[in-house]
């Protein structure tokens, strides 16, 4: 059996006079439909089977021609489109054409016999499709089951499989449909036979040869009077090379959104038409965005989009656009555009095309380029810092020639007898190249006339120039100058008050004995008997020469430590009980004085290689400080720590505490903390200071913590002592001690 492809033509137009017409005119060579509009012949296409020409109307009401040939495409892709259109819609006919949207376009009026011509050409196209990709069959039905099928013989070139297969073995065709599609095609059957509405659908088969193709299958059932259905036609298409194209265009076109979506600007397609009027064809979503429009509001009025444009550049703008058209050159134009009450700058680069109608199609982007134009501004006057500048600032290239100074660097041309344009003197010269082949900084003074000029080389990265950064120091040179002289004339002062201290202190030493002496035998009575009220004059005699003995000890020991003299006698000594010794001696003025002195000492052996008289002198100094200044009631821990290569003492009080001020310079010589309580506190000030550098002889390291009000702790360490490294030689007996050791 062989059943024709089919000759089927569908007429759709808004207007159902031009319908008739064509009724009349082709119905006695085809089998012609018609619709009045896209919506319903879309709804005819759906059950009134496919198509073989469809010719529609451009403009229409409700769905455009356009819009509905893009749904044919769907619906019935093998369907060959004609479109009918005016003059004026040319270029969208034309770029249909090209889209491979519809096979021909016709202008209006068309003539009967150009219309015949153009159907006749699309029948045959249609057939050339079919021949090679579809088959056709009918199925004949008896008590609601399809009883036997005849197949066109293309029903080969489809399956591999021959009528004569199909005849032989009724069961062949569900058999070679994939199993995941087979309850879909035998539901399809099922509502063909029940009268069912029905839409074309769309499977795998494996054929012959093993190979997997894609099948729509297109069915028309015909009834009885009873409305019950005899048999049904169908058309069998190969829809692979379809199915593989539209798979291949869906994921162009989606590479082609991300691309379009992925751009950091609006992709725009318009047209520049010859009466010099600009339609929007097409602009990204990105448009939305950026310019806080709708694609589709612009698309239907382009003023909407241009009305933001400043006036002044949109003239540039119009002028560019015809400048562009008449050489179909690139046009570059940069503009300002008012998006949300905001002022932005754009950049539009786009590509002119000639039309055949004569109008002109562009394809381009729109950037906003307003962060790019306020960085060039930043530039522009970052531009301007060199000629700003007070001071010389200036440019050599590799060859040693200046090729910029500003109006500051003046001064140093003249000296150096060039200028702009001419080379630096050779000294500078071989300084700046040394620079470049370095990459570091260098800098130079040099005096020109009564001023004093800092001249930075700095090579400038990633090129062959260096830049000249020159400052003037004058002022800054003239005073360093007078501290230099100022401070030589301090530390010969310092030198000379030392000395003099040194002398005042040696020289009151042997009269402080003499009377130390007198006194002692005056008390003893070896003078004869003293009276008691003399006895306490004397006793306070006495103790005053103690403590002026003392203040002159200390002058003495900072005087020897000043000047390099102050001499340590190390030896191994037990640091447990050498404090223990301390705080036994102190214990009886604590106890007059109604405070708590209290040892915390480990059983441990520490031994330290140190000078026992000067380690006593320091522990004498932290602990009675601690005994003059706390207050009536406190207590004062002395703990001796073990901390890995060195030992810590610690002399805690509860007292009062230091401030963060006093802290900070309590070790500063002749300074006192200025919240002492005792009545000894108007001392020298030097005590602190002296146990600080007696424990930095040692190698140790003294400080001190406190929190107002809660107390304070004098911490200091000394090295372990290790018999290898400190074995008692001779020369290690006695260290002198140089000014500068201890910074």
């Amino acid at each position: 059996m062989s059943v024709e492809v089919s000759r089927k033509i569908l007429f759709v137009d808004d207007e159902k006079d031009v319908l008739n017409a064509f009724k009349r005119q082709f119905r006695k060579k085809f089998e012609v439909e018609t619709a009045l509009g896209g919506e319903k012949a879309l709804q005819l296409m759906a059950h009134a089977g496919p198509f073989a020409v469809v010719v529609s109307d451009l403009k229409m009401e409700g769905m455009d021609g356009l819009t509905f040939l893009k749904q044919v495409r769907k619906v019935s892709p093998d369907s060959v489109c004609v479109m009918l259109t005016g003059y004026a819609d040319l270029d969208v006919a034309v770029g249909s054409v090209n889209e491979g949207r519809i096979f021909r376009f016709l202008t209006k009026p068309c003539p009967p016999k150009v219309l015949l011509e153009t159907i006749n050409e699309s029948l045959d196209h249609y057939q050339r499709l079919m021949a090679a990709s579809s088959y056709t069959y009918t199925t004949y039905i008896k008590n609601s089951e399809p009883v036997w099928t005849q197949r066109s013989e293309g029903c080969v070139a489809v399956t591999g499989y021959s009528p004569q297969d199909f005849l032989q073995e009724p069961s062949l065709w569900l058999t070679i449909v994939v199993p995941e599609h087979r309850s879909m095609v035998k539901e399809n059957i099922q509502r063909v036979i029940a009268g069912q509405q029905i839409g074309t659908i769309e499977f795998k088969i494996r054929t012959r040869n093993g190979g997997v193709r894609w099948i729509r299958d297109t069915i028309i059932p015909h009834h009885d009077e009873q409305g019950i259905v005899q048999k049904y036609d169908g058309l069998v298409e190969d829809v692979t090379e379809r199915k593989e194209i539209t798979d291949a265009l869906r994921k162009s076109e989606a590479r082609y959104h991300r691309m379009v979506a992925n751009i950091p600007g609006i992709v725009c397609q318009f047209v520049s038409r010859t009466d010099g009027t600009i339609d929007f064809r097409f602009l990204s979503d990105s448009c939305k965005k950026m310019l806080g429009l709708e694609p589709d509001r612009i698309r239907a009025d382009s003023t909407v989009l241009l009305g933001k444009i400043h006036p002044d550049d949109l003239a540039e703008f119009h002028r560019l656009i015809s400048s562009s058209s008449k050489k179909l050159s690139p046009c570059d134009w940069w503009g300002r555009i008012t998006v949300n009450d905001e002022q932005r700058w754009f950049q539009s680069v786009s590509r002119p095309d000639r039309l055949d109608n004569g109008d002109t199609l562009w394809d381009g982007v729109i950037l906003d380029m307003t962060e790019y134009r306020r960085i060039e501004e930043e530039v522009r006057r970052l531009a301007k810092f060199p000629s700003e500048n007070p001071n010389p600032v200036m440019r050599m290239t590799d060859d040693g020639l200046i090729i910029y100074a500003n109006k500051a660097s003046s001064p140093l041309l003249n000296l150096w007898d060039t200028k702009v344009g001419q080379k630096l003197p050779d000294n500078l010269y071989k300084l700046a190249l040394s620079v470049k082949a370095s990459g570091s900084h260098n800098c130079i003074e040099v005096n020109c006339s009564d001023r004093i000029f800092a001249i930075v080389f700095a090579p400038v990265e990633d090129t062959d120039y260096v830049n000249l950064y020159a400052r003037d120091i004058t002022e800054a040179k003239n005073a360093e100058a007078e501290l230099i002289r100022t401070n030589r004339i301090l530390k010969e002062h310092d030198r000379l008050k030392s000395e003099f201290v040194s002398t005042v202190s040696h020289e009151l030493r042997t009269p402080l004995c003499i009377f130390k002496n007198i006194i002692s035998n005056a008390m003893a009575g070896v003078m004869g008997k003293v009276s008691k009220k003399l006895y306490q004059s004397l006793k306070t005699a006495d103790e005053s020469i103690d403590r002026l003995s003392r203040i002159v000890d200390d002058f003495l020991d900072i005087s020897r430590i000043e000047s390099g003299v102050m001499k340590l006698d190390l030896k191994p000594l037990s640091i447990s009980s050498v404090v223990s010794e301390v705080a036994e001696s102190l214990g009886t003025l604590a106890t007059a004085k109604g405070l708590d002195l209290n040892t915390d000492i480990s059983s441990q052996e520490f031994v330290v290689n140190a000078d026992k008289d000067r380690i006593v002198q320091v522990l004498t100094n932290l602990i009675g400080n601690a005994v003059k200044f706390i207050p009536t009631g406190c207590q004062i821990n002395v703990t001796v720590k073990d901390r890995s290569e060195h030992i810590e003492i610690a002399v805690t009080d509860n007292g009062p505490g230091l401030s963060k001020e006093d802290m900070e310079k309590i070790f500063d010589r002749f300074v006192q903390a200025r919240n002492l309580t005792g009545t000894a506190q108007h001392g020298t000030g030097l005590g602190l200071t002296i146990a600080k550098e007696l424990v930095q002889m040692h190698k140790g390291r003294i400080w001190v913590e406190s929190t107002p009000g809660h107390g304070c702790s004098f911490y200091f360490t000394l090295p372990k002592y290790n018999p290898h490294a400190d074995a008692p030689e001779e020369s290690k007996q006695f260290l002198t001690v140089n000014q500068g050791q201890f910074e």
